[in-house]
């Protein structure tokens, strides 16, 4: 069965969709739920990218089918699309706020926890990770002080 998209064309864009994500193949692999050695094949183009990973590319990382299969349009849904609210990481992430406030010497102030959740989350949202995930990564001291 022949395609009138050429999987060459579109290869290109999921490479793309990464390096605006700023991730690595294999964790772009990891965010898409499958192999980094499937992920590899799709962006060289050597396989044509199944229907499953376009959809996993919708919900995980919100690229528009549309775009990535022939060009048209912007590569991103729109923003309020991107970011419904999902409340099983906005749980996870207020947990991890309070689990650190808990480590303080004085509770932050409701305006500065408000601000850290909100940040926290848009980082779960944008990179896919969990809340602690992130943090691993961040000097939480350092942003705590700047939340203040």
């Amino acid at each position: 069965m022949s395609s009138a998209v050429d999987p060459a064309d579109y290869h290109q864009r999921l490479a793309h969709v990464r390096e605006y994500l700023e991730l690595s193949q294999e964790k772009m692999a990891g965010r898409l739920g499958i192999s980094l050695r499937a992920y590899a094949n799709y962006e060289r183009g050597e396989r044509a990218i199944p229907i499953d990973v376009v959809r996993t590319l919708l919900e995980k990382c919100v690229v528009d089918p549309v775009w990535l299969i022939t060009g048209e349009g912007s590569m991103l849904l729109d923003r309020d699309v991107r970011f419904r609210l999902d409340h099983r990481t906005l749980e996870t992430v207020t947990a991890t706020v309070e689990q650190i406030e808990k480590n303080l010497d004085s509770p932050l102030a409701t305006k500065k926890k408000a601000r850290l959740i909100g940040l926290l989350y848009e980082q779960c949202q944008l990179l896919g990770e969990d809340a602690g995930d992130i943090l691993s990564d961040a000097p939480v001291d350092r942003l705590v002080r700047s939340s203040r």
